[in-house]
């Protein structure tokens, strides 16, 4: 491991703390290294300078996602799964849920690890100048959903597909909606660049399955059912998906309501909680 920083004296022991804390490590251990680990290395910054430490932190998890994208070979654990993380309260709460199981494990610091269950979260699109918290898979979610991952104990990743998603599903909408056509730009998204990203990055880390917070439900057939709560079901988002890949997802929300989930997040202490739903 190593690193080239510029910039203030915070950033370049940041990053230096972030080489020091993961070498050595085995890969899932580094993978669950976050800013407060790195801040406490340096024994401690400032509020002002805490900026360095998620910068450090945000470039570890990058590139341990392009590592095991490009060359990870992780041996197939029983039971493990990769749960998918936006940084929101359903995902978050399919990350709880797979954790302990199915059920909710014990709440407030008192969840032990999960080496079987390893979160990702996805990086479409980064622009300073819409970057808002209500963003889905912005750059300002992903570090959200590390800090929640990192607080259920897992491992998390980022996998970077900005230059797939910008093909894939951005510049085929901009097409198609100046042809007065109406795409869905979800269903395409779900259907060909993230979940099948995400399966061979499942695959990669030995994960047999992909735990999402969709609110689905699939058929003993293996078909897609509608979830539980028709307020929320979408699973008109997983439309295209071919039947192997449905297969290997697995939906804990499925039978539960919006409220339901809410109120587990609350009784996990989780910070998201509350969190409005993304745009």
């Amino acid at each position: 491991s190593g690193f080239e920083a510029s910039g203030c004296g915070a950033t370049i022991a940041a990053a230096s703390a972030a080489v020091e804390l993961v070498e050595g490590a085995a890969l899932v251990e580094a993978a669950r290294i976050g800013s407060p680990r790195i801040a406490a290395e340096l024994g401690g910054l400032s509020a002002g300078k805490l900026h360095a430490a998620d910068l450090a932190s945000d470039a570890l998890h990058r590139a341990l996602g392009a590592a095991v994208r490009a060359r990870g070979a992780l041996a197939a654990a029983p039971g493990r799964t990769l749960v998918a993380m936006s940084g929101g309260v359903d995902s978050a709460v399919a990350a709880l849920l797979a954790a302990g199981g199915g059920q909710a494990p014990p709440a407030h610091g008192e969840r032990p690890l999960s080496p079987e269950v390893v979160a990702v979260t996805l990086e479409l699109w980064a622009d300073p100048e819409n970057d808002g918290e209500r963003s889905c898979c912005s750059a300002a979610a992903v570090r959200g959903a590390r800090r929640v991952a990192h607080g259920l104990g897992l491992a998390h990743f980022t996998l970077d597909l900005r230059d797939e998603f910008r093909a894939g599903v951005v510049e085929p909408w901009l097409i198609e909606h100046a042809q007065g056509l109406t795409p869905n730009p979800c269903v395409r998204c779900n259907g060909h660049v993230r979940l099948d990203a995400m399966l061979d990055f499942a695959d990669r880390l030995g994960a047999a399955t992909l735990t999402t917070g969709h609110y689905a439900r699939r058929s003993a057939g293996g078909l897609l059912r509608l979830a539980a709560d028709p307020a929320k079901d979408q699973t008109y988002m997983l439309a295209a998906l071919s039947r192997a890949a449905l297969s290997r997802l697995r939906f804990p929300l499925g039978e539960l309501t919006k409220p339901q989930v809410r109120a587990l997040a609350l009784d996990a202490g989780l910070d998201v909680a509350r969190k409005p739903d993304s745009q």
